[in-house]
């Protein structure tokens, strides 16, 4: 990765999306919220590289896309955001499904089968400990959103995204529901986001720092590993 002058960029990555307008959201608030993240200053209290996209609202463009940006930018965190009329807070979900995707998207579409990815289990649970993020932000008194974990993503294109990311590291996988505009601003919405994101990366860099001083004491885990990639 290269930047404005052409020096290869080493920082880590942080790669968030947000989704454009679909049915019931013409203004789609995780759109703006991603958005807003550029002035939240996470590249320099992080040291990291934030890359934002706003993906589309179909099953074919995001099966395709995801995976390409995972090898792209082989991100140290992977944050998806969605919009939800049922959300109250900023809700962070646990895991993802497979199966069940039968509500069409902006082009009319559903997966075959309903299933995201054909080699792939039912659920997969993201490693990022979703219910101690939550315990931290709600302790933060700067913040105007709550924030709760989840384990219902929706069987729409939101579950469907996060579990194309699950199934690439679910060790550093998210996904964030954002209330409407109708409930907060976009900017209330980015700060909270933008709070959660910081977490989320402290708490994977954390479990990669330990996971590196194991296997620096256990130098067999490292050829294990290797012997697993190689297998997979």
């Amino acid at each position: 990765m290269e930047d404005v002058h052409g020096a290869e960029d080493l920082r880590p990555v942080i790669y968030v999306t947000g989704f454009g307008p679909f049915s019931g959201h013409a203004i789609n608030a995780s759109q703006l919220a991603v958005e807003l993240l550029p002035r939240e200053d996470i590249e320099e209290k992080l040291g990291v590289r934030l890359i934002t996209e706003i993906v589309e609202v179909e099953y074919e463009y995001v099966k395709k896309t995801i995976p390409q940006r995972w090898k792209k930018y082989m991100p140290k965190l992977t944050v998806h955001v969605g919009v939800s009329n049922l959300a109250e807070t900023l809700t962070l979900e646990q895991l993802a499904h497979n199966t069940g995707y039968e509500k069409e998207d902006n082009c009319g579409c559903v997966p075959i089968g309903g299933l995201c990815h054909s080699d792939g289990t039912d659920i997969i649970q993201s490693s990022i400990q979703m219910d101690m993020i939550s315990s931290t932000l709600n302790k933060a008194t700067c913040l105007k959103l709550p924030c709760a974990k989840s384990t219902d993503p929706g069987r729409f294109l939101c579950d469907f995204t996060y579990y194309l990311s699950l199934k690439e590291d679910k060790s550093r996988s998210a996904f964030i529901h954002v209330p409407t505009l109708q409930k907060f601003t976009a900017e209330e919405i980015s700060s909270a986001l933008a709070a959660a994101i910081k977490e989320m990366y402290l708490q994977v860099s954390k479990l990669d720092a330990m996971k590196e001083v194991t296997e620096d004491k256990n130098p067999l885990l490292k050829s294990v590993d290797h012997v697993d990639g190689l297998v997979e």
